[in-house]
Parts: C-alpha cells; structure tokens; sequence
C-alpha cells in the first residue's frame, strides 16, 4: 500500500497543488507508485510564499496579504485571514494544533486561535519592526523560535506570550546576512540554523552551537528524521545527511537528488518528499541504518515551489480523495466569523498573553484620563454653578432669585419627558411654574404671633 500522505506545494504562480503516492494502473508497472494531482487552488491573487501543514489543516499565505486556511476532513476552504498587512513570509501551526503563527513583511507576528480563527496576540514589533522572515515552534508548543530582518533570533515563551531571550547574529560571520533553515529537531533539544556554506545545530539547553558543519554549497532547507539525523537541501541539488551521532569533525554524507537546487524539503512517515526550484517532485523511501535515500516516485508540476508540507491521512481517517478538487465557497467568510466546519480546540499554549510592546502605551493612556478628568473638575460647567445658587435664593435678594429661577426655566424646557414618562413631543405647553416669594418682615410678625398664641 502506499504511504498515506499528501503532498502540498505552494508556487510561485498562485497555485496550491496537491499530490498523492498512487499505485500505478499499467500492466507492465504493476506494484510502482506513482505521483498523481489531486487538487489545484488558485485562491491567492499572488504568489504563494508561506505553506504549513498539521493535523488536518492546511495554510497558505501570499504576498496578496491573506492567509487561506483548509480543513482536509471536509476538503473545503473555511477561512480567510486578514491579520497582515504585508507579504506572509512564514506559517506554522502549533503542534497541540491550539494556533497558528504567521510572521509577515509589516513587521507583525500574530497568534490566531484554530477553531474560532480569532486573533489572540499580535506582536507589532517583534523584530524591531522589521520584518518577520522565520517562525519555528517546539514539539512542546510552549516555546518558539523567530527570525527578522534585524537580524536577531527571538526565543518566545508562548505560555506568557512574550520574549524569553534575543540572540544578536549580526556578529556571527558564519551565517552571513541572512541566517537560514531554522528549524527545531523532532524532541525539541536542537535546532538548525544555516550561512552561505554552513549549517549550524544549536544546543537548546546551553542556547550556544554545539556542531557547525561546512557544506559543498548553501544549504535552502532542512527536515529533520529524528533527534540525530537531519537531512539539507542544498543549491548544487544534493542532500546532505547530518547525524550527531557521528564526531564532530565528520563530513555529511551528500546524496545526489535534483539537477537544480532544493528549494524545500519534509518529511513524514519514513517518506522524505522534495521540491527543485525547477518543479520537479520526488518521493524518497528512507534508510536510517545505511543512511540512503531510495527514489519511489517523482513528476513534474510546471510550477516554481515556494513552500512544502505533508498530509497525514491515517490522524483523522480521511479517505483517499484522489483527483478531487478543493472546494471553494463562492463568498468565503471573513476573519472576524468561525468557520462551521471547524470546532474550537481545548486551551492550551498561550494561557496569557501579554504584549510587551503596549505596556507603555496603556500606561499613557491611563494617564491621560486621568489628566483629563482632573481638567473636568477643575473647569465645572456654569450651570452647576447657577443652580447651587438657586438653592440659597430664598435667603439672596429678590433679583437673584430671579436669575436662578430663569435658569429653572430655561433647563426645563429641555426636559423629553413627563413625571410619568411620557414624551411630550414638544407638542405640549408647560404649565408655568410659580414662583416663591421671599418672606417680608410683616409675615415674619405674624409668624411670631401665631407661635406665641
């Protein structure tokens, strides 16, 4: 049987494809796989830069600024995502399958929730707002890596949804301008990073490179197979097979592959599948006792790959949908709205998120409320004023009572309602209001009398 996977490639020219490992129908070929096209998406109004792939979902971002989201048990697109601003450079799901990274040219890195596709952190600077080039999370999901074009490896903690630590690159000569392939191993103790002739394999533990290796030519991509083994792509087409296993003085063991460069690379269920810049797809059957690549399957797609990402059918049971289409609503629903298909997943990985980046902004905002709610006190409205006079006017003269009983009047007449409430439209005139007469000197006579009696 052949292996249950899915090939998703991202191109240059807009497409999404996808490929399954079929059986071939010739007599004479009997028993040989073959690649065979089962879907092509055309979504994207421009190319296809970022693609990840997890459990049974499937993105894509573009340098149209979208994200496209897939649910593969349904086969149907449930989501777009208009997070960025910027071309998305780099996607990945979380392992616990509770976010989806995404890393763009405006500088953001964003947290979307998987499930709700609601946006759960937005880091605006995260690269000093330079842009976001590289997201890699750990198996764990609690920590991830990020690379910008500040030139700084950004170590997150996911769980308090904030730095942990920055590692400067500028000066580190080996890995050039533009550090590469970074990459975590499959336990989550090393990671890759890659220069114009070396790939480096960084200790998680001590944060310092444990094992530099020189290359024939610059290394595209990397893949990891276990803890130890990971493969590299590199420009002159080959692959180079890195084992920690071996001292650290041992050359990688180089595997002609492609005529022209790797461009991507991955790999899943002892099956290694790779992508040349010239479009052409490989399927390898892996051997990690003799470290060999075994060709199974390859064809040609005709488009230029920008990104690689392998299906697992046997996780959610899907059957076989071999030459069937995505399918794509005519209207697909926004970012703010849930996809049906897609229920919310348990909470985990980013329990709290906190935005470092805003902390001081609130502060000033803080600050400025209460700054101006200080100037309200300070400059009270005149009104107020003139009726606190008109709770002493029996005791003023008779011609301030009369300016504070005009005052009665006048805010009266802007009143909607009766006691009863009951609107009056307008419609209605208003009784006049008689006023209270301040006591006279014969009155207060006459008062004293009647007490007297």
């Amino acid at each position: 049987m052949p292996p249950d996977i899915e090939i998703i490639v991202g191109t240059y020219e807009e497409y999404l494809l996808g490929y399954q490992l079929i059986e071939s129908s010739d007599d004479g070929d009997a028993g040989k796989l073959q690649l065979k096209q089962t879907f092509a998406d055309r979504s994207h109004a421009g190319s296809i830069k970022s693609v990840a792939v997890q459990g049974p979902w499937v993105a894509s971002g573009g340098s149209d600024d979208r994200i496209f989201v897939y649910d593969m048990r349904t086969r149907k697109q449930c989501q777009i995502l208009l997070s960025h601003t910027g071309t998305v450079n780099t996607l990945q799901f979380s392992p616990d399958l509770t976010h989806l990274l995404s890393g763009s040219t405006d500088g953001h890195m964003i947290a979307t929730r998987i499930g709700s596709w609601t946006r759960q952190g937005d880091w605006k600077k995260a690269h000093a707002g330079q842009a976001v080039t590289h997201i890699s999370i750990h198996p764990s999901s609690k920590l991830a890596l990020s690379l910008g074009g500040d030139q700084v490896l950004n170590t997150w903690n996911l769980v308090k949804g904030r730095v942990a630590y920055k590692t400067n690159l500028k000066s580190k000569t080996t890995l050039g301008s533009q550090p590469d392939c970074l990459s975590w191993s499959t336990q989550g103790e090393h990671f890759t990073l890659s220069g114009p002739l070396n790939l480096e394999i960084w200790d998680i533990k001590s944060a310092h490179v444990m094992r530099r290796i020189k290359m024939p030519a610059k290394p595209i991509c990397v893949t990891w197979l276990d803890g130890n083994e990971c493969l590299t792509g590199l420009e002159n087409g080959s692959i180079a097979w890195v084992s920690l296993k071996d001292e650290d003085d041992t050359p990688p063991n180089i595997i002609p592959a492609h005529e022209a460069r790797v461009k991507v690379i991955a790999y899943l269920n002892e099956s290694l599948a790779t992508v040349s810049s010239a479009g052409e797809i490989k399927v390898w059957k892996v051997d990690k006792e003799t470290r060999k690549l075994e060709e199974i399957a390859s064809t040609n797609m005709d488009c230029r790959p920008t990104g690689l990402g392998l299906l697992d059918f046997s996780q959610f049971g899907n059957v076989r949908p071999v030459e069937q289409r995505i399918k794509v609503e005519k209207k697909p629903k926004a970012k703010s709205e849930p996809g049906q298909s897609a229920k919310p997943a348990g909470s985990r990985g980013f329990v709290t998120i906190e935005y470092e980046q805003d902390e001081k902004l609130e502060d000033e905002k803080e600050d400025d409320e209460e700054e101006e709610e200080k100037k309200e006190a300070v400059t009270t409205p005149k009104t107020k004023q003139k009726k606190k006079q008109a709770k002493k006017a029996p005791q003023e003269p008779e011609e301030s009572s009369e300016e504070s009983n005009s005052s009665e009047e006048e805010s009266e007449d802007f009143s909607d309602s009766d006691s009863d409430g009951s609107s009056d439209g307008g419609h209605r005139k208003r009784k006049p209001r008689k006023r209270k007469q301040p006591p006279t000197p014969a009155s207060k006579r006459k008062v004293k009398q009647q007490k007297k009696k």
